[in-house]
């Protein structure tokens, strides 16, 4: 079995233009696409490609996504708490605004909002393009197999539109090339969501619930993205059916959680649906993880004992996040008191649950088995701005045969970037089952994850490796007599610390209806801490989505609309 490849070069399109009076218009074509020349299934991939939002337009923000990833490490992470910003300093700012996305100060004109829109737009035309040239064929056996998988991919980019932007212009094959341009982007939501439904649902009733290539699309990932869609909607009861469909598959929670953050390979089965990474490929660098470039430790001087020998220290982990790791005596986690007090960088008694030292780096703990050094204080860039603390989960192993040779790219290789993991889908389940009273069902499957963490290898003492870096502890819920509201915390709390730095917490915040109050609370609390949050605060009804970036307002000639705040 293999990987497909995503590393295809844009096929370039020819546009013609004439002119009766000026010839220097007229040219001689190249690369010119005809029914000769045209290959369906690299048109397919090269739509695949698309999801690690790389483009060779020869611009640098086309192939360096860092300010607009496709982890949303800068539209959720660092907006919801789970992260700082990180870098060099509040000035530090990957497309001019991240700071702003931060405090919560986005303005209509940020490059970080225009370049996610821009990209979500050329994955979309790429997709389009691709149904438009297989519907036009003739003789090509998978041709139905592909348009379903395109279906799928389209679905996936608009879902993005709409959890970060809740309105966009819907086009897809059928939207004649004269009217695009005129096409408004709908607040019309439910209009936007059976969309997005209906794309998943053509393509669940043609594809195959297996297929022989690692990172194709099956019938089970589509009901896993309809299943997301349901849950977005709050549709409990189809999300349990759609969950279901994906549990019964072949997937499973993996047993070692250190190799799923770190080993190219090792989460295939735990990930239902993932961006695939390569190196040694015939490109440059390789297929890896540019949106997540900068955000691998700093190394002073290049320090050669470092596991990277450098990296730009964003999308630290806040104190908040770690807080949110400490336990009772009994393992369970603090759910309305972890926020009170903080746990130290270097606190290696307070009792914590075991997941924290796999995904957040503390000074003086082990990194992932690296044999040169514990993590030290400087391989924080600005420790006194934004804290001790390293985002370690999805940072290859540096021991690793596919990670990137030599020091840059820092800390990037084959590790594929999860856009749906198992993990996620049993929560989705979780969640629906506790909204519709079946307190029991949830709290079960919260115990299951639960269940893997405390099972799986804990994080060893750097100095002795029979011994853990830290007091870790970690209990099971009860399922019996526990109220909704207990259950509702309960999994709240479980999707954070399971899915946390993953781009999913602003979201979720978002769909609960508590981001306002949450968010200001929390930055009101953070602001003794990380004094830029001073006088920050989330604007309701404003701030839970981005603005239409304001040059595609300009550019439509106002066909766009603006949302209401900005």
């Amino acid at each position: 079995m293999r990987k497909i490849k995503f590393y295809i070069a844009i096929i370039g399109l020819t546009l013609s233009v004439s002119s009766c009076q000026e010839d220097f218009f007229t040219v001689t074509p190249e690369n010119v696409i005809s029914e000769n020349n045209l290959d369906l299934e690299q048109l397919v991939v090269s739509a695949y490609s698309t999801l690690d939002y790389r483009y060779n337009t020869g611009e640098f923000r086309d192939n360096w996504p860092f300010d607009h990833a496709p982890s949303n490490w800068c539209f959720s992470d660092i907006r919801s708490g789970d992260a700082y910003k990180g870098g060099g300093g509040v000035g530090d700012n990957p497309g001019g605004g991240m700071h702003g996305l931060e405090i919560q100060q986005v303005f209509a004109s940020s490059e970080n909002v225009y370049n996610l829109w821009r990209a979500l737009y050329f994955s979309i035309n790429r997709v389009n393009s691709a149904i438009i040239a297989l519907n036009n064929s003739s003789g090509f056996e998978k041709k139905d197999l592909r348009i379903a998988e395109l279906k799928v991919l389209r679905a996936h980019f608009y879902f993005e539109l709409m959890k970060n932007f809740g309105s966009f212009a819907y086009i897809d094959e059928n939207t004649p090339i004269d009217k695009v341009t005129s096409v408004q982007n709908s607040f019309d939501t439910a209009l936007l969501w059976g969309k997005i439904e209906k794309d998943l649902t053509d393509a669940i009733a043609v594809l195959p619930d297996t297929q022989p290539e690692l990172g194709r699309i099956n019938k089970l990932v589509a009901y896993a993205f309809l299943a997301k869609a349901n849950l977005f909607q709050k549709k409990w009861d189809q999300v349990i059916i759609n969950a279901n469909k994906v549990i019964a598959g072949p997937y499973k929670l993996v047993d070692d959680l250190e190799k799923l953050y770190s080993s190219p390979g090792y989460g295939n089965q735990e990930n239902v649906f993932a961006i695939q990474y390569s190196i040694n490929d015939g490109s440059e660098f390789g297929n890896v993880n540019f949106g997540d470039l900068v955000n691998s430790p700093d190394s002073p001087s290049d320090d050669s004992s470092h596991p990277y020998l450098n990296g730009d220290d964003f999308d630290k982990p806040s104190q908040n996040i770690v807080n949110a790791f400490k336990v009772d005596n009994t393992g369970l986690p603090l759910l309305d008191s972890y926020n009170n007090s903080d746990l130290a960088a270097t606190d290696v008694s307070t009792p914590v649950d075991p997941r924290l030292d796999h995904s957040i780096g503390r000074p003086g703990i082990t990194w992932k088995k690296w044999q040169g050094m514990p993590q030290q204080v400087n391989w924080s860039r600005d420790p006194a701005t934004y804290g001790l603390y390293e985002r370690k989960k999805n940072q290859i192993d540096p021991y690793s045969d596919l990670r990137s040779s030599g020091g840059f790219p820092w800390a990037k290789g084959a590790l594929d970037w999860a856009i749906i993991k198992f993990s996620d889908v049993l929560l989705w389940k979780a969640e629906a089952s506790i909204e519709l009273n079946d307190i029991g069902t949830g709290m079960s499957i919260i115990n299951q994850i639960r269940t893997r963490a405390k099972n799986a290898p804990y994080v060893y003492s750097y100095n002795n490796n029979a011994v853990n870096a830290a007091n870790y502890v970690i209990g099971l819920y009860p399922t019996a007599g526990v109220t909704k509201v207990y259950a509702t915390k309960a999994l709240r709390m479980e999707r954070r610390l399971e899915l946390h730095n993953e781009g999913h917490h602003f979201y979720d915040l978002v769909r609960w209806g508590i981001a306002p109050s949450w968010i200001n609370d929390y930055m009101l609390k953070e602001s003794s801490k990380r004094s830029y949050y001073g006088g920050a605060s989330f604007t309701e009804g404003r701030d839970e989505y981005l603005p239409i970036p304001q040059i595609e307002i300009d550019a439509s000639g106002g066909v766009y609309k603006q949302r209401t705040g900005y």
